[in-house]
């Protein structure tokens, strides 16, 4: 093959550089002048994609790289904080930072707020998801001390600070964060508490999920919560609306409570009365099953049932509504008689055996009891018909 060559002389400063390059004649040499004192010779082949974006620090660790050179109290924490987060932000979100004395020693020197990330595919640049943070940054003997925690990447970046209140009774307050991941019929937002101590972030054991939430407030140290709606055809149409009560208990955040907004079938009234029962309010347990005994649905129009295997409409099969409405009763006065002998001190086990014993139980029961369509219904088998309703939530 016949040879080409190539010579090149460059001349830098106070020298001669001399090239000598053989090439092929199939090779098409590029010449780059990258500085008065460089020339390369690129060969036209494939060159490895590089990413989009210049790779950078994860932006907590940049901004506690960055806080930690600081030892002047920032003017304006919003604004520096929003500098620094900006390029890491492609949807760019005023952040709400609320200036704080979470520690309680007089001085506001606390800073809470959410901060969102973008994740980028290495390879393309794009954004694959949006992380979410829940900030805490605080400003003590000339040291700022950032303290984070992740949210769930389900969320893809929507969090917030719903509230900064005192939840304990240690007249200090916590931080009551919420998060929000929408599926293709229902937004679903996930509450997580938080404390301030000793310059670190701790949070409690436990979350409060709702979906479809209509109010949250905190009421007596408590964190109140109301929705419940789950929207996809699937869930049925026997659901109703409620409002969860969550307290803080032995370092958890705990279920103490759900009040369903109406209850227009001895079915809804059953339902809540077994989650009166299920968070220690016997007595209204108790009027919840006697009520559920005593009343009677004026239709089941609106709402569907299983029956022979078959998604029904309500208000046409007469019969097989008025045998369900006839279970549902029986199941009602077994629960009453269950949770009396339980009041008693009797074990819960023996308090079962008699309390089916007392009201005739039969397992086609099961039948009628299922029969509401939708998976947010309870589920009960024979081996449950005792259990706690919210072992049995789906």
């Amino acid at each position: 093959m016949k040879k080409k060559w190539l010579l090149y002389v460059g001349t830098g400063i106070g020298m001669v550089i001399l090239c000598l390059l053989t090439l092929t004649g199939r090779e098409k040499p590029t010449v780059t002048v990258q500085s008065p004192q460089h020339v390369s010779l690129i060969s036209d082949v494939d060159v490895a994609k590089t990413p989009s974006e210049t790779v950078r620090r994860p932006l907590m660790e940049q901004l506690r790289i960055e806080l930690s050179h600081v030892t002047e109290p920032i003017p304006d924490m919003t604004e520096w904080l929003q500098i620094r987060v900006s390029p890491y932000d492609s949807q760019k979100v005023a952040l709400d930072v609320i200036q704080s004395d979470l520690d309680q020693d007089g001085v506001s020197n606390e800073w809470v707020t959410d901060l969102v990330e973008d994740i980028r595919d290495e390879q393309t640049g794009l954004v694959q998801e949006r992380k979410s943070y829940g900030v805490i940054i605080d400003f003590e003997n000339n040291q700022y001390n950032l303290q984070y925690l992740n949210f769930s990447s389900a969320h893809n970046g929507r969090a917030k600070v719903m509230t900064i209140a005192d939840l304990t009774g240690d007249s200090k307050p916590e931080i009551v964060w919420v998060s929000m991941n929408s599926g293709a019929h229902t937004t679903f937002s996930e509450y997580t508490v938080s404390s301030w101590v000793g310059r670190k972030l701790e949070t409690f054991t436990g979350t409060a999920v709702l979906a479809s939430e209509s109010k949250a407030e905190i009421r007596d140290r408590k964190l109140q919560v109301s929705g419940g709606l789950i929207g996809s055809v699937g869930a049925g149409t026997w659901q109703q609306e409620f409002t969860e009560t969550y307290a803080i208990v032995e370092n958890t955040l705990k279920r103490t409570e759900r009040v369903y907004a109406q209850s227009p079938t001895p079915y809804h009234r059953l339902v809540s009365g077994m989650w009166a029962e299920s968070h220690g309010y016997r007595e209204q347990a108790l009027r919840d099953y006697t009520e559920a005994i005593e009343m009677q649905a004026t239709s089941y129009k609106g709402y569907a049932f299983i029956f022979d295997g078959e998604w029904v409409q309500g208000g046409i099969n007469s019969d097989k509504e008025a045998e369900f409405e006839r279970t549902v009763k029986r199941f009602s006065q077994l629960r009453k008689e269950l949770l009396t002998e339980v009041s008693r001190g009797v074990d819960p086990r023996n308090a079962c055996v008699s309390a089916k014993e007392k009201v005739g139980f039969d397992k086609a029961w099961l039948t009628y009891l299922n029969a509401p369509a939708g998976y947010a219904n309870p589920h009960w088998d024979e081996g449950t018909i005792c259990s706690d309703i919210a072992l049995l939530e789906q």
